[in-house]
């Protein structure tokens, strides 16, 4: 099989699919520049080179994870839809349990959102500055179904998780498979869990570790199943998971709020 094949072609197209996720931070890059230039010693650069300028890490950090995945993702015994379409490889065994991860992921987010909700109740002070997981503009759900569903899953599972597996097992000989990728998942769903920090930051008072803790374990537990899925079935399972998790947000917290729950 050629280099373009192999290759070139499923980091083209995987690519492309995260530029979406990319794309679709454009419209909260003026707010997130405008406080940038209110930070002490920031470039004195016009607020769209700014914007600018915070699109390239995720940028990078994309690129990089997909071409990871792509190398090593089927050396690694997981396993990508588009990736293995674009190879000529069969993909029927792959391609099903939809039903059952858009299941899950509405099991998880609703407890997720449900134990958000009792969070707030028991510590109101710690959560005051915090929008519930409803409070999302319209051009912020966009963010959260592609680069959250996309763009986070190629990072996290497709790059990270991949290349832990990777390394797992190159050093053990391909022993204990099942507790290397279990390994992986939950490291990787902990990095996931840690990138969200940075926007809770600022809400963060000093000392508030519910808030610290609430942000790892939520995400976290989400991680995980974004990894099994990914693990077990395929990277685009994990991506529609991701997504729906945010839909199920949206939908189900105002519900259980409603509910006195």
């Amino acid at each position: 099989m050629t280099f373009a094949a192999r290759f070139l072609k499923p980091f083209l197209a995987l690519s492309g699919l995260g530029f979406l996720g990319i794309l679709s931070l454009v419209p909260l890059t003026g707010a997130a520049a405008e406080q940038v230039r209110l930070l002490p010693g920031a470039p004195e650069l016009p607020v769209a080179a700014l914007a600018l300028l915070l699109l390239v890490q995720p940028t990078l950090l994309m690129l990089g994870a997909v071409a990871v995945g792509v190398a090593l993702a089927e050396k690694a015994g997981l396993t990508s839809l588009i990736l293995r379409r674009l190879r000529g490889e069969a993909i029927e065994s792959a391609a099903a349990g939809w039903g059952a991860a858009l299941a899950l992921a509405i099991v998880f987010a609703s407890v997720v959102a449900l134990a958000d909700l009792m969070l707030r109740q028991a510590f109101p002070g710690a959560f005051a500055p915090v929008p519930r997981l409803d409070d999302v503009t319209l051009s912020g759900r966009l963010p959260g179904l592609l680069y959250g569903g996309i763009t986070e899953e190629l990072m996290m599972r497709f790059g990270l998780m991949t290349l832990l597996l990777w390394l797992g097992l190159c050093l053990t000989g391909r022993r204990g498979r099942p507790v290397l990728t279990w390994i992986a998942i939950a490291l990787a769903a902990f990095a996931f869990a840690a990138g969200h920090l940075g926007a809770a930051a600022p809400m963060m008072q000093e000392g508030n570790h519910v808030l610290l803790v609430r942000t790892l374990a939520l995400n976290g537990v989400l991680g995980l199943l974004f990894g099994w899925l990914y693990a077990s079935r395929s990277l685009e399972h994990a991506m529609l998971a991701h997504g729906a998790s945010h839909v199920v947000f949206w939908i189900a917290t105002p519900l259980l709020a409603a509910l006195g729950l």
